[in-house]
């Protein structure tokens, strides 16, 4: 935490209790559904203990269920309304509004957060992040840089130091930034899946395979990183290992807290994308028409999509689609290569009705 817990104002004994729940919930080996009952066993008794309605707050959020995100932010509420000046229960809605992708909200909790406690590295380091998020780089990487002025050594503020570089389109400093914060020890999977995919976007694919295969080490189950290193493999044409990171990654599964519902979109999208990239690579035009279909009924914007389509729908013969959709990419700033344009326009015309040319 960033601050200590204002002093309770009750016996000792419940005070010992609330130590060893927030002991229990801050080092992970905690229980969350026993913290909440035996929290609302001490509330009952002392509804007006900030502490009390703060650990309440982060052992709902803790549960990891979105039905009791409600519950956590209305805990944290009311914790606050017992203490404004109460700095954890701000740090801690600020997350959770991050994790919800409600970034305004979240914005304004750090920035109420930094004025009661100034030049606070976390705080800067998180409004560096929620503004990088809201398309702001440039006060993000401001914010970012004050953190580290601050503590040099986060790992975190590098890291989206790193994040908002790559916005920025600067990748060489990006990656440089990502690379200083694997080299000091960090072990989440994002900061090596975040790596990975700067690698391969300026074309190291060997680099781009190898840290995406630790991260798999550190988190096997997230289908993000099986997404990402089906794309390295396809791009360096070894389809079959491209197929099988696929058949792995498994982006339906329900959402959490961690995984709210915007993200569990994000991941099908991803996911039928690079399926239909791969398939379109193997040739297996039909499969690749669903895939690319599936995205485009998420978002029918997404002029790579539309292009693509297009051009699967061209090499099926199918002119007048291949020509809707290829209008469409063009006008989203996604054309067809300039061959495949000769082709679509050389197409035999559509027959009319009753077989009239």
């Amino acid at each position: 935490m960033v601050a200590q817990t204002p002093a309770a104002s009750i016996n000792p004994a419940t005070q010992q209790r609330l130590q060893s729940i927030r002991a229990a919930l801050f080092s992970g080996t905690g229980n969350p559904q026993s913290a909440i009952t035996e929290l609302k066993d001490i509330l009952a008794a002392d509804p007006q203990s900030a502490e009390g309605h703060l650990l309440l707050g982060i052992a709902y959020r803790s549960a990891g269920s979105p039905d009791l995100v409600g519950e956590a932010v209305a805990e944290l509420r009311q914790a606050l309304s017992l203490d404004p000046s109460f700095v954890p229960a701000r740090l801690y809605l600020a997350h959770i509004y991050m994790e919800l992708g409600r970034y305004e909200r979240a914005r304004e909790e750090l920035e109420a957060a930094n004025a009661q406690a100034p030049r606070n590295a976390q705080f800067l380091t998180l409004l560096g992040e929620v503004e990088r998020q809201l398309k702001n780089p440039k006060r993000a990487q401001e914010l970012l840089k004050q953190a580290l002025e601050i503590d040099n050594a986060s790992a975190q503020a590098h890291y989206y130091l790193g994040l908002t570089l790559l916005d920025l389109g600067q990748p060489a400093a990006a990656i440089a930034e990502l690379e200083g914060v694997v080299k000091a020890g960090e072990k989440r999977a994002d900061v090596y899946l975040s790596l990975g995919s700067a690698y391969l976007d300026a074309g190291r694919l060997d680099e781009g395979l190898e840290i995406l295969s630790q991260a798999t080490h550190l988190d096997a189950g997230r289908p993000d990183i099986r997404i990402l290193l089906a794309r390295a493999y396809r791009l360096k044409k070894q389809l079959a290992q491209a197929d099988a990171q696929l058949a792995i990654a498994n982006p339906k599964g329900p959402a959490t807290v961690s995984s709210p519902f915007v993200q569990q979109q994000q991941l099908q999208f991803d996911f039928y994308q690079e399926q239909g990239l791969l398939r379109l690579q193997q040739g297996r035009l039909e499969a690749a028409a669903v895939a690319f279909r599936k995205v485009l009924e998420m978002d029918p914007g997404v002029g790579p999509v539309n292009r693509d389509l297009a051009d699967v729908y061209l090499r099926q013969g199918k002119y007048a689609q291949a020509a809707e959709l290829a209008a469409r990419a063009e006008k989203l700033g996604f054309p067809l290569p300039e061959d495949k344009r000769k082709l679509l326009q050389a197409a035999p015309p559509k027959k009319a009705p009753g077989g009239a040319k």
